[in-house]
């Protein structure tokens, strides 16, 4: 046993011996890492590797590298290392960092290794990769040709992420719908490094959308969670039907567009009371102008007329436009009746006149005779319409009132000028002249009005003043107003305003012997604060002082002019919340003061709280009010002798939610109200609506209640209709033209439809940017185009190819003939030439690369390789020189001829020579330095 014991104790000393001996012999051999990167070579990592021999051995052995993915060593993984005792050697590393390395830290090791593959030393480095989240987006086909207006669009939309990290997009793809507005689609996916990923959106446009000569549909991609745009690409979705008609794409957002509607409806109100109505508006374009129709038709079983009212019929043509019809114009004095309108505009809009005569009838068809309720007539004239920084307008307006016996004219201008980019102002003056027939006076009056808004020193100011006499027969009669604002940003983040309000109101009527007077001033200031995350928070004072004679016959003291006054003075305080996606968010406002009523000695405690909630599709709103806050207010409970404060509980929620991709859309709601006025009144109403793109139907449905001590009514409403969509029309009020071309294949080049010749059944052409396809006949059509000039774009296709041209219309019915001529075409291909042994690492493409084609050293085209390395390229006879772009080579690539000249003839085939495409060689240099 002993024996066996010493004979284990010596093969294992023996055996020790011999994993010891390599350490020993390499005792001393040591190595270094120092960083040589230079800043401006961000993707490049320089190091040199210094290795000393300080034992008293030769050592022969090997330095290897171990690199993670995404980054490339130069001068190879392994290199052999042979030194003399005593030596120092000094390897150089560069280190490729390439697009698809992770962002992150990553561990490059070194390790250096004996001839027996012992390990001498192992270090390692730790290299950042700064975050690259660069993302590109691009449509596979920019251009999608379709004609039947049963097929479905399919787009396709290429997401290349160039940067370092896997990232969660989401493309939403806008498409125009005339019916339904804009819908929006969301595709949402995971792209890899360096990847690419190709999103598919297929969706049938509706027959109204496919009636168009083009849309667009666009694509905007959004980094998640944030929802970070990284890049937007418009798909051009063009008609190339044969028969076209003309619509305005540039300027399709401000053009003139009839959407052509009409609906029916009817409604029941309350018991008794029937309802029938008729409603459409649409236009058409004429040869010359358009003519645009708004019509509104009810009748109620109460009433043996139907009522027609907002009926008029316009025509418009170049600059003018003749309205006739019900007339409203919002003017300083207004006029609403039956009536005709003219409009002339400038050729570039900025001049204006209109003129007028308004008979102050409600519906077209009254059975009052003509004039009865008066009758009015305008002139208004614009300088600087479509200038917001400086303008003038002048306004004529007569009236012949019977109400108040008298014949009104007003005479004034309205001035809008900018001094600068901060400070605008507008200033209106207006005087009046009315005879009172009857009592014989001659009445004259004013009105002065002055806006402004303006920036000192970062205070923001705006103002509105306003005066007018008491017998001023204008809109605003006997009122002055004051209005002035100020807001300004303290403390970085703090807000602070102050908005005052000083009125007077106290017009006067020959004919009316009650003496109304109204005195109101109001004052709001206060401060926003920062918000705190998701909170936000105000505070504020208001001052409000009411007098007025309007409400004394609800005091019980009728007859008397006294003025009654309410003056008031609150706290306010204002909370909002919202939540971090921003779906949700809320409201709170708390207002606490005193108040001084009419008749009462003391201050009166008034406060009123008010909430609200929102969250996409709901609304929710509560308020409390304790105390009158307007002599309204407290005049009304005064009449109903309630000796308590006022008091006023309001609830409501609301809803407005779409369904079935936006074709059933549903409005709700339901209220309460509990004062002293209406007494407790619940009401709701519940809204359907069904929309197809030719068609709706809706149903209206409401109900409400009110209930006082001595008195209860209910009242519901229903309502039922449906609305048929036609074809939306462009309106252009030019002269209007259609072109017809035959298009033709000229086999004997000779310009001329003759023998031998054939139509061109199926050939595109294009007009401007509108795509045609030639019928089986070769016919195109272009309908209800503007008189101008017009241009014939190229498609070279099928081996044949027609001549641009430019040509003028201006008659309303133009032929063109559109003769093909036959290319010739060059074919060539690019071929790849290296050893695979001695090349730099490259990534070999074939498709992509691209060559430009000139002709007498005038660019032509651009032709692209397939995925078999070749092209191809349909020209007309002549000579060319095509020339290859040494940018769309892949890279550590090069070719050594890149230009080729050739010639075309018409139906022959030109095949180039190949281009051979050259990988740049290793170039690896180990330097050693020794003592």
């Amino acid at each position: 046993m002993l024996y066996d014991f010493f004979r284990k104790a010596l093969f294992v000393f023996l055996i020790s011996i011999v994993i010891l001996m390599p350490a020993q012999n390499s005792a001393g051999i040591t190595l270094e890492i120092r960083n040589e990167s230079r800043v401006d070579k961000g993707n490049i990592i320089d190091l040199i590797l210094v290795l000393k021999n300080e034992s008293n051995s030769h050592f022969k052995g090997k330095v290897e590298i171990n690199i993670p993915s995404g980054f490339r060593n130069i001068s190879g993984n392994k290199t052999e290392v042979d030194m003399k005792s005593g030596d120092h050697l000094f390897l150089p590393v560069k280190i490729l960092i390439n697009n698809n390395a992770v962002a992150g830290a990553s561990s490059i090791a070194f390790k250096l290794t004996d001839a027996q593959n012992a390990l001498i030393v192992k270090k390692e480095i730790t290299y950042t990769v700064a975050e690259n989240n660069s993302m590109r987006i691009i449509p596979e086909n920019p251009v999608i040709y379709t004609n039947n207006v049963n097929d479905s669009v399919e787009i396709r939309a290429r997401v290349s992420n160039l940067g370092n990290k896997k990232q969660n997009v989401t493309l939403v793809f806008k498409i125009p719908e005339i019916t339904h507005g804009t819908i929006f689609t969301e595709k949402t996916g995971t792209v890899g490094v360096q990847k690419d990923s190709v999103f598919v959106f297929r969706f049938l446009p509706s027959k109204l959308l496919m009636r168009s000569s083009q849309f667009t549909v666009n694509i905007a991609g959004f980094r998640e969670p944030d929802k970070e745009i990284f890049g937007n690409a418009p798909v051009s979705v063009q008609n190339i039907s044969s028969t076209q008609r003309y619509q305005d794409r540039e300027t399709d957002i401000f053009s003139n567009v009839s959407k052509n509607t009409v609906t029916a409806s009817y409604r029941h109100v309350g018991e008794n009371l029937d309802m029938y109505q008729l409603i459409g508006s649409g236009g058409f374009n004429l040869p010359s102008g358009y003519i645009f129709v708004r019509g509104n038709i009810y009748a109620m079983n109460n009433n043996s007329d139907p009522v027609i009212n907002n009926t008029y019929i316009s025509y418009r043509r170049e600059n003018s436009e003749f309205t006739l019809g019900n007339i409203s114009k919002l003017l300083e004095l207004s006029l609403f009746g039956r009536g005709v309108d003219y409009t002339f505009t400038s050729s570039d809009k900025d001049k204006k006149i209109e003129v007028g005569f308004v008979d102050q009838s409600f519906s077209l068809i009254e059975r009052n005779s003509f004039l009865k309720n008066g009758y009015g007539f305008y002139a208004k004239g614009i300088l600087g319409a479509q200038n917001a920084s400086r303008s003038i307008s002048g306004t004529y307006i007569f009236r012949n009132d019977p109400y108040d016996k008298a014949k009104h004219n007003l005479l004034g201008t309205d001035m809008q000028y900018s001094l600068n980019k901060d400070w605008k102002m507008n200033t209106k003056i207006y005087s009046g002249l009315s005879f009172y027939e009857r009592i014989n006076v001659t009445k004259p009056s004013l009105a002065l009005e002055s806006q402004y808004s303006g920036i000192i020193k970062k205070v923001n100011l705006n103002g509105n003043y306003f005066y007018s006499t008491d017998y001023y027969p204008g809109n605003r009669r006997g009122m002055l107003q004051i209005q002035q604002n100020f807001s300004s940003r303290i403390f970085k983040d703090h807000y602070v305003y102050a908005n005052v309000t000083v009125s007077n109101l106290s017009p006067k009527f020959y004919f009316y012997d009650n003496a109304m007077q109204s005195d109101n001033i109001r004052l709001d200031t206060g401060i926003n604060f920062p918000r705190k995350g998701n909170f936000g928070l105000g505070v504020g004072y208001q001052y409000q002082e009411e007098n007025s004679n309007t409400y004394n016959n609800f005091f019980t003291i009728p007859g008397n002019q006294e003025p009654k006054q309410l003056k008031a003075q609150r706290f306010t305080q204002y909370v909002t919340w919202s939540s971090p996606d921003k779906k949700h968010s809320s409201i709170i406002g708390i207002e606490t003061g005193l108040v001084n009523y009419p008749n009462v000695d003391h201050p009166d405690y008034q406060m009123k709280l008010s909430g609200n909630y929102n969250y996409k599709w709901l609304n929710v709103n509560c308020t409390y009010q304790y105390g009158s806050y307007f002599l309204s207010e407290y005049a009304f409970s005064r009449m109903l002798d309630v000796n308590n404060a006022y008091e006023k509980l309001s609830l409501s929620a609301f809803i407005n939610k779409s369904f079935f991709s936006e074709k059933v859309n549903v409005s709700s709601g339901l209220s309460y109200t509990n004062d002293v006025l209406y007494g407790k009144s619940p009401s709701g109403f519940i809204n359907l609506k069904y929309s197809r793109e030719w068609y709706g139907i809706y149903l209206n449905s409401s109900w409400f209640n009110y209930s006082t001590n001595h008195f209860n009514n209910n009242l519901f409403t229903v309502e039922a209709g449906v609305t048929v969509n036609f074809q939306a029309t462009t309106l252009n009020p030019g002269k209007k033209g259609e072109i017809q071309a035959f298009v033709y294949y000229d086999r004997n080049n000779n310009n001329i439809y003759d023998n031998g010749d054939q139509e061109a059944a199926g050939y595109l052409i294009m007009l401007n940017t509108i795509s045609f396809k030639a019928n089986k006949d070769g016919n195109i059509m272009y309908k209800s185009i503007p008189f101008g000039k017009y241009a014939l774009k190229q498609i070279i296709q099928q081996g044949w190819y027609y001549d641009e041209v430019e040509f003028e219309v201006n008659k309303h019915h133009h032929f063109l003939e559109i003769p093909l001529h036959q290319n010739g075409t060059s074919k060539g291909k690019v071929i790849y030439e290296f050893d695979a042994k001695k090349v730099m690492d490259f990534t070999p493409k074939l498709g992509g690369i691209i060559f430009n084609v000139f002709r007498n050293d005038h660019f032509l085209q651009r032709v692209i390789t397939d995925d078999n390395g070749e092209f191809i390229s349909f020209l007309e006879s002549g000579d060319y020189r095509i020339e290859l772009s040494v940018n769309s080579l892949p890279a550590n690539t090069y070719c050594e001829r890149i230009t080729s000249d050739f010639k075309v003839e018409a139906g022959k085939i030109i095949n180039l020579e190949p281009f051979m495409i050259k990988v740049k060689e290793k170039n690896i240099r180990v330097k050693k330095f020794g003592n």
